[in-house]
């Protein structure tokens, strides 16, 4: 067993994985950034908020409303309160009367779009008979346009 270094901590994801293979890894990481990623975007609605202000420009708290069926005011505030408040969205005020309140993509938060494209593609692929009325899977260059590929590609 290799001793860790000053600088490393012992955490428990590093305790439960230190005898593990890597595979398709390069490196051991200090904690599970999956499990951290999904301690904000596993919150449920979390990803669709992020979807619709960011894929299909929904800006507006009553529109999210509306393009979100079953979720509550209160959870669609809290949810947009939360992603404020990690740097995912950002709240824009025109002031006029009555002030208008939208709500932005910050470039952490069109950071998450390949996020929201690969779990999209992945619907699209094994859930197609739900998803598209003619039931066709489709692959990933089938769904998105040049700009969506493009954004893909930055991650790439």
């Amino acid at each position: 067993m290799q001793a860790l270094s000053e600088s490393e901590e012992e955490t428990e994801f590093r305790r439960t994985h230190r005898n593990s293979k890597l595979r398709f890894l390069k490196f051991r990481f200090r904690d599970c950034p999956l499990q951290i990623s999904l301690g904000v975007l596993g919150k449920k609605w979390t990803l669709t908020v992020l979807r619709d202000i960011g894929i299909y420009k929904i800006e507006r708290f009553n529109r999210l409303l509306e393009s979100l069926p079953g979720i509550s005011p209160r959870v669609l505030s809290t949810r947009l309160k939360q992603l404020e408040g990690i740097g995912m969205i950002t709240r824009v005020e025109k002031q006029e009367s009555p002030m208008i309140v939208r709500w932005a993509l910050t470039e952490k938060g069109y950071d998450t779009m390949p996020i929201v494209f690969f779990l999209a593609a992945y619907g699209s692929k094994y859930n197609a008979d739900e998803v598209f009325d003619d039931k066709k899977p489709r692959k990933l260059r089938e769904l998105f346009d040049e700009e969506g590929m493009n954004l893909l590609r930055r991650f790439f």
